[in-house]
């Protein structure tokens, strides 16, 4: 009786292996692939959109066949006068990314217009202030000065450093989201607000934290995410990109806005 016992424990073990191994197998763990076909641009310039970047380029996956829609461009890099790298990043539908660099040749003159350009505009720019009714503010009476002298309230509140924009920044996102109706999904961002050096990378896909929705599947609302704008690492400045994604019904998330700032 025994040895039936143990007999039907062995059947059992390798049969539960057996569906291990299969299950493994069916798991998709491969990322799309991402090539640029003969339509795709072959010389930067500085004023490209994404969508003239995103020309001519396509992703493919084995099992989720054509998921071009998903293809983003997460930055353009500069190596020297005369080339850039544009970074391509692609999703399938079990959230396998892929990314292409791409290397691509451009006029210096231009690079050298568009930079001067960028730096007049910085130059030029006022600081905008910061409305009071966007910060948090407390109760406590204006701080007195050196002088004794009690410093006037002009209505508005300094821009904070740091921290203090970003965890500011990350609340008043979040509150949005939170805000939306029942039955539209909802986006929210590892980070709402970074400073990056110039060089660097950016990785705008992976910053998306969470996205909610009443009916939806998860896999399926990460297949619908839409990434406006893009983040030029190799010239100094202030880059918003915006997140959002239309569940299958047709609604619309919150537009969840990344500021980043490469210095």
């Amino acid at each position: 009786m025994a040895k039936k016992w143990i007999a039907a424990m062995l059947v059992v073990c390798v049969g539960l292996g057996a569906g291990v191994v299969y299950m493994r197998e069916q798991f998709d763990r491969k990322a799309p692939e991402i090539v640029c076909t003969d339509e795709a641009v072959k010389e930067y310039k500085p004023e490209m959109s994404d969508a003239e970047l995103l020309k001519g380029v396509k992703a493919t996956d084995d099992k989720d066949g054509d998921v071009s829609d998903s293809l983003t461009v997460e930055s353009v890099y500069e190596v020297d006068d005369s080339n850039v790298v544009v970074t391509y990043v692609a999703k399938d539908a079990s959230n396998n990314i892929a990314k292409l660099k791409r290397n691509m040749s451009t006029d210096p003159e231009e690079m050298k217009e568009s930079s001067e350009k960028d730096d007049d505009t910085s130059e030029g720019t006022e600081p905008t202030p910061v409305p009071v009714e966007d910060v948090e503010t407390d109760d406590s009476s204006p701080e007195e000065s050196d002088s004794g002298e009690t410093s006037a309230d002009d209505g508005l509140t300094p821009t904070p450093a740091g921290d203090d924009i970003a965890s500011q920044t990350a609340a008043k996102q979040e509150k949005m989201a939170d805000d939306m109706p029942a039955q539209c999904p909802k986006i929210y961002l590892n980070e709402y607000y970074i400073k990056t050096s110039v060089g660097s990378s950016v990785d705008l896909l992976s910053n998306v934290k969470e996205i909610k929705d009443d009916t939806d599947n998860v896999s399926e609302l990460w297949r619908r995410i839409q990434i406006n704008g893009q983040v030029n690492t190799y010239t100094p400045g202030t880059y918003t990109c915006s997140y959002y994604v239309v569940d299958s019904a047709g609604n619309m998330s919150n537009t969840a806005e990344l500021t980043v700032i490469v210095q």
